[in-house]
């Protein structure tokens, strides 16, 4: 019934176009043609499309894509499944871990995550969800951020050790005896899993057994740490009399201060002054033939002591030659 009325809207299509365009040539009204045709070409896409839904080739074609999309929905929601129990076994595993680590740590004091190192001794960290300094037990490292104090030899080498070693790490905190010290930091001793952070820098020589609050229970195992190093004299014990045991009055380092070089000017050298001529020497004598000759010279003539006086011409003997 459907396809009739298809058939029926084609044929006044095709009819009223035809005679659409005919009112055209006779000038004649033909937009009441053209809109009929369109109508009746609305009518037949309507009717072909209403009758091919219901096709039962098209049906079945329907049917099995909803059966393969519920099926796809199906695969999913079970890999969906699968994916939750496979990340909640993952997440009791590392659960499991997290217990095991906690247990590990507790069993060295107080669980806490380091959050920052000072330096080679000194560390701050998150415990019992409060911030806390720590000030290492029997462990003295050199000098970096002291700004009263130059950086010392093998400071920064402790402190990049504690970085390495401490930073983003979860520690067990075993404080002292003496909980705290003048400035409130917190007196411990930090351990990395069964170990304590303080024997692995006394072992490298990177600090000394010092820093002797009235906790020593660890300082003869600290000593035993610390001979490593000095018997190969690694580290601070590199240095003559630069680390003392068991002392709190820090290192003996004094850094060496530049000689300041004052620069002479330079002098010019004096020119030496020109050399005079030597005079002549007198003459020690001088001599004459006869007074005759002398007084062209002399006329009154000379006395002995003269360079010219001749005895011969002193004739009376008075010590004065020619005379008058």
């Amino acid at each position: 019934m459907l396809m009739l009325f298809g058939i029926i809207g084609f044929l006044l299509f095709i009819v009223f176009l035809v005679k659409g365009f005919i009112s055209i040539f006779r000038k004649k009204n033909f937009k009441k043609d053209f809109m009929i045709a369109l109508a009746s070409f609305i009518l037949f896409a309507v009717m072909a499309t209403i009758d091919g839904s219901n096709d039962p080739k098209e049906v079945a074609k329907n049917k099995e894509q909803v059966a393969t999309k519920e099926v796809k929905e199906a695969s999913k929601e079970v890999a969906t499944n699968d994916s939750k129990e496979s990340s909640t076994d993952e997440s009791k595993n590392a659960a499991k871990k997290a217990d095991v680590k906690a247990s590990s740590a507790s069993s060295h004091g107080e669980q806490a995550t380091v959050t920052r190192v000072v330096d080679g001794d000194t560390i701050h960290v998150s415990l019992k969800g409060k911030d806390e300094t720590i000030r290492m037990l029997l462990l003295d490292t050199p000098e970096t951020v002291d700004p009263n104090k130059p950086v010392e030899p093998f400071g920064k080498d402790a402190s990049n050790f504690a970085k390495q070693t401490l930073s983003g790490k979860t520690v067990g905190i075993q404080v002292g005896s003496e909980p705290r010290d003048k400035y409130g930091r917190l007196l411990a001793y930090v351990w990395v899993g069964n170990k304590t952070y303080q024997e692995m820098v006394l072992e490298k020589g990177l600090g000394r057994t010092a820093y002797l609050y009235n906790d020593t229970s660890m300082l003869d195992q600290f000593h035993k740490a610390q001979d490593i190093a000095k018997n190969q004299g690694i580290g601070v014990w590199s240095i003559p009399d630069y680390a003392h045991v068991d002392h709190n009055h820090g290192y003996h380092y004094q850094e060496e201060k530049k000689e300041e070089t004052v620069q002479t000017p330079v002098q010019k050298p004096v020119p030496k002054p020109a050399p005079q001529p030597t005079p002549e020497p007198a003459p020690t004598t001088e001599f004459f033939q006869n007074c005759t000759d002398m007084r062209t010279v002399y006329p009154n003539g000379v006395p002995s002591s003269h360079p010219a006086y001749q005895a011969k011409m002193d004739r009376d003997k008075d010590n004065f030659a020619c005379e008058r």
